[in-house]
């Protein structure tokens, strides 16, 4: 079994479902400085947006191509986030309200038996990353905020994630992807067109300009 880094393993079973829960901005709403801006993710604005839609990706490689079914070398993911395009006192862009449930199916990352669980409690800031900044032709965005490993209940972790909607269809072109430093986890890829996202081979990201 995959170990995690400052994961404490808990013993009561626990039930995977891949759903979207929304989670409404806090008052003290801060984005966590967990990271800088990488690759094509290097300029951002705080403009109003929303991106919603889910997938799945083969990492690894995280590329456009399946990997054995037999595997279970893959995570699917619910996702969606909304910004109004204001600022905190720090300057932080504040998401409105948002979700994340994200599954690993690999076999060397599951807890307890079950698909490695991440569900997001609170989405704290959000923000939309450009042409040319991204080769995200519809859009991209950079947000994240706070969650919980529901396999063990570890709660609080800060997460990090870069979405892109490239066009269509969005299996073979959008990509996504996840980082929480706490536990030592990511799916990131750095070949990809748009990195650090991983290309889907399910499902669709779609980012809408709101303003």
């Amino acid at each position: 079994m995959f170990k995690f880094r400052n994961l404490a393993m808990l013993t009561a079973p626990v039930a995977i479902a891949l759903t979207a829960w929304s989670c409404d901005r806090q008052p003290n709403a801060v984005a966590p400085a967990i990271g800088t801006p990488l690759a094509h993710f290097q300029e951002f604005q705080c403009t109003p947006f929303k991106m919603t839609g889910g997938g799945r990706i083969d990492y690894p490689p995280g590329t456009a191509e399946k990997n054995d079914p037999a595997s279970h070398i893959y995570e699917t993911f619910g996702a969606h986030v909304m910004s109004s395009g204001q600022r905190d006192q720090n300057g932080t862009c504040l998401a409105d309200k948002g979700a994340l449930e994200w599954i690993d199916h690999r076999p060397d990352y599951r807890v307890g038996g079950h698909p490695l669980n991440l569900h997001a409690t609170e989405i704290t800031f959000a923000e939309v990353a450009p042409p040319p900044a991204t080769d995200c032709k519809d859009g991209g965005a950079h947000w994240g905020g706070k969650l919980r490993v529901q396999n063990t209940g570890q709660e609080n972790l800060d997460f990090e994630v870069w979405d892109c909607d490239d066009g269509e269809p969005g299996v073979g072109h959008d990509g996504f992807a996840i980082r929480v430093p706490a536990i030592g986890y990511a799916v990131m890829c750095w070949d990809s067109h748009a990195e650090p996202t991983c290309i889907l081979t399910g499902g669709n990201r779609q980012f809408h300009p709101t303003h």
